[in-house]
């Protein structure tokens, strides 16, 4: 049985990356590996996990996926810059995800959960939560 999780990943931060919207926001900032120095706000691709799901007629897969957004610094304004930035997100993942190689039967946004790091209030982190039914082929 092939992960479908890399796929899935690949079509989010193409579909993240591709949104007009969310681009105003943070640029192309979406990463899987924060590099030292990169400028605040940002995404990054969260935990996951896969949920194998198999009967005698398909393979299919459960995937909860998720997405953190950073802010930082004054002119990001807390948590209103954070909030916009899922706002954008979740937007952007209203629209069917198509992957390579396998068939989505559903996708649907699950959570969001808005945290203070303990920086002193510097940082605002947000996650975004998002499940997927995927068909394996």
């Amino acid at each position: 049985m092939s992960d479908p999780s890399l796929a899935l990943q690949g079509a989010i931060v193409a579909r993240l990356k591709g949104s007009p919207p969310l681009v105003a926001l943070i640029a192309d900032r979406v990463f899987d590996e924060v590099k030292a120095g990169a400028a605040f706000p940002y995404l990054t691709i969260g935990d996951g996990q896969v949920i194998g799901d198999d009967d005698e007629c398909s393979e299919t897969s459960e995937v909860t996926f998720q997405i953190h957004a950073w802010s930082r610094s004054p002119a990001d304004t807390g948590y209103p810059k954070i909030k916009s930035i899922l706002s954008a997100v979740r937007t952007a993942m209203r629209v069917p995800l198509t992957l390579d190689g396998f068939d989505l039967l559903s996708q649907e946004f699950t959570q969001t959960q808005f945290l203070r790091e303990p920086d002193g209030g510097l940082t605002r982190h947000a996650v975004i939560e998002f499940r997927f039914i995927i068909v394996h082929p």
